[in-house]
């Protein structure tokens, strides 16, 4: 490795001092394991003849002036975006960040780069000493970066706990008796990026090398969409002579009571849920819930502003919120628009829906900013622009496409390709996406997935290296959040009772530090990657993500969980992986059975699963352009 390596040890505060000492030895061993990556071994001895309780650490010091960092899942450049309150920047009032591996998704990953030079530095997952640990990082006055991997997990100067709010500082101790001595290992990772911003990109390859292994789902196709499609029914409330589906479940009073308001996009997912129940009602002969489908769609596109934008949002009563976000607009219109194409292809033409979704369409593209894209929601009434901040613009896109496919309308094309630039050469290029949990205001990994299926559908269309070549960055950047390994589970925690697995889950932001399904949403994606590029790490995520997304779904005959009834198909949204969230943290789960989940699950168990009655990842079939 052309970087020094320095071994220090602490016995409790900030300051680390050199093994050498006297009271601790440190012996290192390095090999290869790729071209631009070595595995470290360190064993740290007690050379005293008293016991020692200590923090151990590995300092790597950087020769380059860096122009981007980032901690996985974490840290992207300092997280200057947005109004949060998350850890931004690499210290607290001039004290490092320290973070816990259960935090990161590259456990103790730490990345630095400019455009010719770049290091990285991770724990390994070998073993509990190995992975038991921090990581955390120092700018120096020339430019050059410190890279710090702590044993066992610290977290200071401060716990980011909950959304915007702190708990103290924590810290775990080794305790080694005269002559004892425990082994590590990590990787060091150096060399020149592939594309500037980037150098994460060949972090994530190597780490899936090396830490991730393979991961059976619990299910089968059929099973899924059985599951899936019964925990939607349950959600069907009827308001007013109409029967949607509510936002989700929550457990009140011991029962798991529903949430009643309705979202066409987002959590609520009502449109999706519309056209999954048309398409199984048709193809398993179940009239009912096919025309429930129908009439669900109906009402969505029944409700319209002045403006031709449809209300997205409702309330307990009924009653319309006045501004819809472009996450939602663009479910509108490519929801809408794919289940007009279903049902006109069984002789059935639902005008109104396709209208929905051009009007929804020539709306946005009649107020498209060269600087904000779509921007990031508008008001319903009166055309007014609520927000026009972050990257959630991009909803739009793989949307456009859907319904220029179905139209023909070129116009259609030259803005999803317009806005496809704009948020990739404005935020991605810089290995950053933003506002798509519409609950936050920061750095998120949600946004990045309609720039991922929208460049893909546009390079399906034109078969141009561009396109495929921002689907990969987006690829690369979204699974910058995959889980690359299993945390350590807490004794009695939700995770060791549940048999919960990390690998594969996705954490939700920089402002929300827990991990939910929601890659289950990009695994058609993952797949087109593979096909395209022959990249058979874009097929081990997708095997990863599905896998991980769908392990915690209630069988056919319900399960039990903290001694309450789930029934069938229902699944919880979030999943408390660091000492963030739930007051038992880390390893809680919780128990908001929010409606998304299953949708996508669903929406993806039909788009690219083969219909077998057993099914591993070899069964995973890339979908049709």
């Amino acid at each position: 490795m052309e970087y020094p390596v320095q071994f220090l040890y602490g016995t409790g505060g900030t300051d680390f001092i050199p093994v050498s000492d006297g009271a601790l030895d440190a012996t290192a061993e390095q090999t290869p394991v790729a071209d631009y990556a070595e595995k470290l071994t360190v064993t740290w001895k007690n050379a005293g003849d008293r016991e020692l309780v200590c923090q151990l650490e590995i300092r790597v010091k950087t020769s380059f002036r860096f122009t981007h960092y980032v901690i996985p899942a974490v840290l992207y450049n300092g997280n200057g975006w947005g109004k949060g309150r998350e850890p931004k920047g690499l210290d607290l009032d001039g004290e490092p960040w320290i973070f816990d591996h259960r935090r990161t998704s590259i456990p103790a990953c730490t990345v630095s780069e400019n455009k010719d030079r770049f290091f990285a530095m991770f724990a390994s997952n070998e073993d509990e000493y190995s992975l038991n640990a921090s990581c955390s990082m120092i700018p120096c006055e020339d430019g050059s970066m410190i890279h710090r991997i702590l044993y066992p997990c610290t977290e200071k100067p401060k716990t980011y706990r909950n959304r915007d709010s702190y708990s103290e500082a924590h810290e775990d101790f080794i305790t080694l008796k005269p002559g004892e001595s425990v082994k590590t290992t990590a990787f060091l990772v150096s060399g020149v990026p592939e594309k500037e911003y980037y150098a994460a990109a060949q972090v994530e390859d190597l780490a899936l090398d090396l830490l991730a292994s393979p991961f059976a789902p619990k299910y089968t196709p059929d099973e899924l969409q059985y599951l899936c499609c019964g925990f939607a029914k349950r959600l069907l409330t009827d308001v007013n002579g109409h029967k949607l589906i509510c936002t989700g479940r929550y457990l009140k009073d011991g029962a798991y009571v529903p949430r009643v308001d309705f979202e066409f996009g987002w959590c609520g997912q009502n449109g999706m849920y519309g056209r999954l129940f048309i398409e199984r009602g048709y193809e398993t002969e179940d009239s009912d819930l096919s025309e429930t489908g129908i009439k669900l769609l109906d009402f969505w596109a029944e409700n319209t502003g002045k403006t031709g934008l449809v209300y997205t949002n409702y309330d307990s009563s009924l009653r319309p919120s006045p501004t819809a976000d472009t996450c939602n607009l663009g479910y509108v219109i490519s929801e809408f628009t794919k289940a007009y194409l279903y049902l006109k292809n069984r002789g059935i033409k639902k005008e109104k829906w396709l209208s929905a979704a051009a009007d929804t369409a020539d709306f946005l593209i009649s107020r498209y900013s060269e600087e904000f894209g779509f921007g990031k929601s508008w008001n319903v009434g009166t055309g007014e622009c609520a927000d026009p901040g972050g990257t959630i613009g991009a909803y739009i896109v793989p949307a456009l496409c859907t319904l220029y496919k179905a139209t023909g309308k070129e116009e259609y094309l030259i803005y999803a390709e317009k806005a496809c630039r704009l948020y990739c050469e404005r935020d991605l290029s810089k290995f950053m996406c933003t506002a798509g949990a519409l609950d936050t205001c920061c750095i998120d990994k949600e946004t990045s997935a309609p720039l991922l299926s929208g460049s893909l559908a546009l390079y399906e269309l034109e078969k141009t290296d561009e396109w495929l070549e921002r689907a990969k960055m987006a690829g690369w950047y979204f699974c910058s959040w995959m889980f690359h390994h299993d945390t350590l589970s807490v004794p009695g925690s939700d995770f060791e009772t549940y048999g919960y697995r990390t690998l594969g889950g996705t954490s939700v932001s920089a402002q929300h530090h827990h991990l939910d399904p929601w890659g289950a949403f990009v695994v058609p994606e993952m797949l087109k990657l593979w096909r395209y590029t022959g990249d058979e790490h874009w097929k081990q995520r997708a095997d990863l993500m599905l896998a991980n997304a769908i392990q915690n779904i209630a069988p056919p005959g319900g399960m039990d969980f903290h001694g309450h009834r789930r029934f069938p198909g229902a699944q919880n949204e979030a999943y408390f992986h660091c000492s963030w969230g739930g007051d038992r943290a880390p390893g809680e789960i919780n128990e908001w059975l929010v409606s998304w989940p299953q949708a996508f699950i669903w929406n993806t168990a039909r788009t690219v699963i083969s219909g077998s009655d057993q099914y591993h990842s070899s069964k995973l079939q890339v979908p049709s352009s």
